[in-house]
This record gives structure tokens, sequence and C-alpha cells, in this order.
């Protein structure tokens, strides 16, 4: 509930403000003050961009909690380990390390770590947190698939023993570095009190919202919350301080701004508002002024680590032909996508669904993309679509093999996310060049989402991991290629939305986990992206980080950076990034 003090302040500048007609200056500055007497900057973190909306739930067990519990985000509730994109280590958080079987992978528990309320955290909180996964629809609840049992093998000790049908030690690694551990005493009578007629019901379960007092195992808890923001605060008996010789991270506060467009996070930025964003903010490189900068001071300035895409609808005409699909590949103005959309936060684009650089760099083949892969080359595009049977009108507008024109196709993304939006622009242009008309369908994030997983769009533009893991780049594989969890257009599917099939693409994302032999994993990677850039079951845009990081240095400083690289960019709350916040130091 709102904070009445809060209430009271603002109610006061508001009246003070009318009395004296005293104009927008003063009505502006009034909660500024207040907040400053609660929050002392000094003290306090502001950080945005990972939620969009007023708060509703923290309960983590729910597909969209706000924020810290959403994605990977570790404040509040903490993972077993922590993956450091830097150098592709799986690095220790809840546990003290991990031994990796042909069979299983075995954890052992750091002792050392505790809840809030001062109990121990202990394996059976562990086994309690998978139990949950493993019954109710949560985020987690497919890495079960991978499992065969989880079982305590000693006072701190388990072991995660994988199922033989579908041994995947990849995912089983990503599970236990992003799976927030939750405590049993909480969660267990809640699930109890769910059932109903025997059965646990995901519903009511729902129902607990956890926003009073949480009991948790990480530096953070929530404090407060409004519409506009959701206030963290150190918990001052933090278990992994010990890690830091007994130091408590640096802002006793951590307050995420809630706005509902990039515009506005941006424009807090600028302010000093914000001392963190993951929103997409153009020409950095002019923001110095503002005390702005992002992880690199040169291009692309962002660590990239995802390739946003347009998912095409591969089962319906035309996007059910190859050749259809590869001359759009070659329609695509790349390099204008790179320069008006994305103010140059992209590296060239090069074929394929691997990033050719840093971790995955050794899986890029560049004799494979020159000899299948694509580039922008209208001309080309053209000689693909007409040795295909596709032809033109008089007027440059494109006819299919019929001789009949082909409908406007749509091209969505969530409205506000300006950076895709302007993508989607240049695609636009781009297909028109080539006689393709289209309708931009700039969208609430809910119908976007809702469109994706019933299949109901022609090509729309997702970025398909959030985070890069211990399963990169053979995740991002998995959810444009696979179709072990096929659905057919209509019904809800959690991956795969373009319902591309390929058998042998299914072949190689199950034996890709498997192998250990660097030399037979590279050329496995290379099979699977030379039948990406044969058949084009998505086109990739650009380059993008996981997520933005961009910092102001107006109240924090020591920010990790390309040239002090101590943690990963990632916003200092996602992962490994964490241990940043016992490294930043207020400005005096």
């Amino acid at each position: 509930m709102p904070n009445c003090r809060i209430v009271n302040l603002l109610s006061a500048g508001i009246l003070s403000c009318f009395f004296l007609n005293a104009c927008q200056e003063d009505s502006e500055s009034s909660p500024k003050v207040a907040e400053e007497s609660l929050y002392p900057r000094a003290q306090t973190l502001y950080i945005g961009g990972f939620d969009w909306a007023p708060p509703t739930t923290f309960n983590p067990l729910d597909g969209d909690p706000n924020f810290p519990i959403d994605g990977n985000i570790r404040l509040m509730y903490e993972s077993l380990f922590a993956y450091n994109n830097l150098n592709g280590k799986t690095e220790p958080m809840l546990a003290k390390s991990f031994v990796q079987t042909d069979s299983s992978i075995q954890v052992e528990l750091d002792e050392r770590a505790r809840w809030s309320n001062g109990e121990k955290v202990s394996p059976e909180d562990v086994l309690y947190t998978f139990y949950m996964d493993s019954i109710f629809p949560t985020p987690r609840h497919g890495g079960w698939r991978y499992i065969d049992r989880i079982k305590t093998t000693g006072k701190n000790q388990l072991e995660f023993v994988m199922n033989k049908k579908e041994k995947n030690p990849l995912v089983l690694l990503s599970l236990i570095s992003e799976t927030s551990i939750l405590p049993k005493s909480v969660f267990k009578p809640i699930v109890e009190a769910s059932k109903t007629n025997g059965r646990y019901n995901y519903a009511n379960v729902l129902t607990f919202k956890n926003d009073s007092s949480p009991v948790v195992s990480g530096p953070y808890n929530l404090d407060s919350y409004y519409p506009d923001k959701i206030v963290l605060k150190r918990v001052e008996n933090y278990w992994g301080n010990a890690k830091h010789n007994g130091k408590a991270p640096a802002p006793l506060y951590i307050i995420h701004s809630l706005y509902t467009s990039n515009n506005l996070f941006n424009n807090a930025m600028t302010k000093g508002n914000l001392d963190i964003s993951s929103i997409f903010m153009p020409r950095i490189w002019e923001k110095k002024r503002d005390d702005i900068r992002a992880w690199s001071l040169k291009e692309p300035y962002h660590y990239p680590g995802s390739i946003p895409t347009l998912f095409i609808a591969t089962t319906t005409t035309p996007f059910n032909d190859i050749a259809f699909r590869r001359a759009l590949a070659h329609a695509i103005n790349f390099e204008k996508i790179k320069s008006v959309a994305v103010s140059n936060y992209t590296d060239a684009m090069r074929p394929g669904f691997i990033l050719p650089f840093n971790q995955e760099a050794r899986y890029f083949n560049e004799e494979d993309a020159k000899t299948y892969g694509y580039s922008y080359d209208l001309v080309k595009a053209r000689k693909i679509l007409s040795d295909a049977g596709y032809s033109w009108d008089n007027d440059g507008k494109i006819l299919n093999k019929e001789g009949m024109p082909i409908r406007p196709f749509s091209l969505e993304c969530p409205q506000g996310w300006t950076d895709w939006e302007d993508a989607i622009k240049v695609v636009a242009e781009s297909f028109k060049e080539l006689g393709i008309s289209t309708n931009q369908r700039f969208v609430d994030y809910s119908e976007w989402e809702k469109d994706l997983r019933y299949g109901k769009f022609d090509l729309v533009m997702k970025t398909q991991t959030a985070d890069l893991s211990a399963a990169t780049p053979w995740g991002r594989f998995n959810q444009v290629m696979s179709s072990k969890d096929f659905k057919p257009v209509g019904e809800e599917a959690f991956s795969n939305p373009g319902r591309f099939t390929d058998p042998t693409a299914d072949s190689l994302l199950e034996l890709i986990p498997s192998l250990t032999d660097s030399t037979a994993l590279k050329e496995a990677y290379r099979h699977l992206n030379r039948i990406f850039m044969e058949k084009i079951p998505v086109l990739p845009l650009m380059y993008r980080p996981s997520q933005f990081y961009q910092f102001s240095t107006k109240h924090w400083t020591n920010f990790p950076t390309e040239e002090n690289p101590y943690a990963p960019p990632q916003a200092l709350i996602i992962g490994a990034s964490v241990k940043a916040l016992w490294e930043i130091k207020p400005v005096q």
C-alpha cells in the first residue's frame, strides 16, 4: 500500500502550490524534496527498464511477477549459481561448488547461506523449489523434462540426476543458475492450502502476492511499492556480506522507477533521476555531457548478447516457401537498421544465428557464411523470386506464382519500444523496394505476446533469449528451430512461435548438449547454422545486448565498464553482475 508519509507530503506540496500561486517549478520540486527526505540520494540507486506497469504481485511462482522477481534478477531471491557472460563461467551464489558427471550435476550448498529471518538455506528448500516447478506451470516447469530426480546426498549436498531420454546438461546448468530458490517454510503452507479435491490449485497459489515482509536470501528486500516505483531496502544481516569481508552493498535503497515508454525512461536518465537503465537510449556518445555512458566508449558501445529477429509464420503462404523467405533475407537493409534504428549499437550483421564474437566466435564459420549466407542485395532477392515463379505487375507490386497480387503483410512489435519500431519501419521500406506491401502494427505488449504464442502474425519481432547462459547458443537455436513442442497455429506455444520444422535440425539440437569433444561440438554447430542459413526459419535483424546497460555518474561512480570489467554489464542486478553493488560508490 502507498506510504502515507509520501501521500501527505505530496498533498502538502500541492496545497502550498495552489495557495501561493507558485507555478510548475514548485509543483515539480515538492515530490522530489519529499522523496529525497525518505530516500537520501547518496544512499539510493535508481534503476529503470525492468518493469513498465504498476506492480500487482511479487509471487515468484507467478508467470509474470513484478520487479525484482521476474527473470534472472538476484536482489531478493538467489539462485544456486550465477552465469558470468564475460568469461562463460558458472559462479557460486547460494551454492559453493558443483561437479558435473555424465549422468548428473552434484551441488554443494554454501553452509553460510541464510534466509532473512535467520534460518539456514537448506537442501530441503532447494528440493521444494524444484518440486513446485514440477507441479505448477511456472516459467521453469519445462525444465523437468530434463531431470529424472533430485536427491540429497549429504548435509549440504544435492544431486540433480539427468533424464536419460532427454539428457541435456546445458539446460540443467542453466536451470541451477536461473532458478530462484524459495523458502520451503513460507511456500509449503501456501501450496498445501491451495489443494482442492486432492489436487493443487495453481490459481489459489497465485493469490499470494508476497508483498509483506518476504523471507528472502538476497541482499535486498521489498520495502514498499507504488504505481510509479518499487522500493527495495538493504538486508542488513545479509549472509553474503561475508564474501565481501563483511562489507554491505553500497546502496541502502534500490528503487525501480516505472514509466510507460522509452522516451520517459530516457528523460529521467538525462535529468539524473535514474542511475542505471536497461532501456534503449539513442546516440549514447552524445550523452557524455549528461554524465551518461555505456559499457564501452566505442562502437557498438554495448556488449552483444542476443539477436532480435522477425519470426516468420512459416506454415502459411507464401512464407512456407523457402525461396520466398530467402528473398526476404536478401531484401533487408541491415546497415540502415544499424545506423537509423539502433544508433550503431550493433556490429555489422553476419549470416546465421551465431554471434561471431566473444564466447560464441569459436562456432562461427566464415566459409559457410560466404557459401550459404545472405546479405542486403535487392538484385539477388528479385532473381530468387523470379526463379521461384514470382513476378511483378506494371506498378512493381509482387505477384504470386499464379500471377495474383500478394496481400500486404503485417509487421508487428510492442508499442513504445522505439528502437524496435524504427527497425520495423526500415524493414517495411526494404520490402517496399521489392514490391511487397506491409502494415506496421505497434501494439500493446499483452497483445503482442498473445499473437506470438498463438501464431497470429505474419512477421513479428522478438528477442528469443533474454539472457546469455551456459546453454548459449544452443538455447537460441532451440527456441526457433525445435519442433519438439510443436503446436499448430491457434494453439498456445511457448517456443518456436514461427512453427518451423526440420528433422535434421531436431537431431542436431538433441545431439549438441551431449557433446563434450570441442571439435565435434564445433562441427555440430556448423551444421546447424548451415541449415539455418539455407532455410531461414527467422529473419535476424541486429545484434543486441542481453540487456542495454547504461549508467549515470552524477550520483554514483565505479560502475563496471569495458576498461574495468570486474562484473558483467547487466545493470548490477542480473546474475553475476550483482557483485558490483559492493563496488560502486556515491559521489561525494
